[in-house]
């Protein structure tokens, strides 16, 4: 009669490991959907690849913002790479919102369908995730959490994300060598922050005009980054020519 009990045991280890774990903090601010972009087909990145870098279905750190038609080797203000994908969620949350209303768009000078006469959209954006402080019992009770941000084209410095009053500096396109580079930021926030129930990320970007943002996300770990090496076009030209000059070589 042993093994029912144990069944029961292991049923109730379960249910209460399902019960911590759901009560953990996740809140996210956006949704992670590539920017509105998806996997970016069929358009082109500014060197004429694929936008899904790192092939993984979804546009996200390590990929790089479509080159939009016709393509011109750039992303940028002025360029022809305005986008507004909000969802009706995003455009009703509204500019003094939690931040959700300044992802899934173009904060671009040029942007003037979406931010008429407005520039350095970016800069005084702020996040704010609000969530039910964890209690004793809870998964994450106690324990340091991190905020992120998936950010992509920023290349005009300086442009830093102050999380909780702490400074933290934002990388840019030198990160990925390609113009549109999406990457993410993120900051530890201390057990002693938590306990608000509110934690915020305020962007300061005086310079920037052009810069998207994807999601910003408080959760208990931080989204990794699998940085793609992008080859530049010279250095693809050379490897071409070592290539014909290989093949060659084993004709004869």
């Amino acid at each position: 009669m042993r093994k029912p009990t144990l069944v029961l045991t292991l049923a109730a280890i379960a249910i209460l490991a399902q019960a911590s774990l759901s009560s953990a903090v996740t809140v996210y601010i956006g949704d992670k959907d590539g920017f509105g972009y998806g996997d970016g087909s069929p358009y082109v990145n500014e060197l004429g690849g694929d936008p899904d870098i790192n092939n993984n279905g979804i546009l996200d750190p390590g990929d790089a913002l479509p080159d939009l038609p016709p393509p011109n080797g750039s992303v940028a203000t002025g360029s022809g790479d305005d986008f507004d994908h909000r969802s009706a969620a995003e455009l009703a949350s509204g500019p003094g919102g939690n931040g959700l209303y300044y992802t899934d768009v173009a904060l671009s000078d040029s942007n003037e369908a979406s931010f008429p006469n407005q520039n350095k959209i970016a800069h005084g954006v702020t996040f704010t995730f609000t969530f039910a402080v964890p209690t004793i019992g809870d998964f994450d009770y106690g324990e340091d959490h991190f905020v992120n941000l998936v950010y992509a084209d920023y290349d005009v410095v300086p442009m830093t994300a102050v999380v909780e009053g702490v400074t933290v500096e934002l990388d840019g396109n030198t990160q990925g060598g390609i113009d549109g580079y999406i990457y993410r930021a993120y900051k530890v926030i201390p057990w002693a922050q938590m306990t608000d129930g509110v934690v915020t990320i305020q962007i300061d970007a005086p310079n920037e005009p052009y810069v998207a943002f994807d999601y910003a996300l408080l959760d208990t770990t931080a989204i990794p980054v699998q940085p793609i090496a992008i080859p530049e076009p010279a250095t693809m030209i050379l490897f071409g020519s070592a290539l014909v000059a290989l093949v060659r070589k084993i004709r004869k």
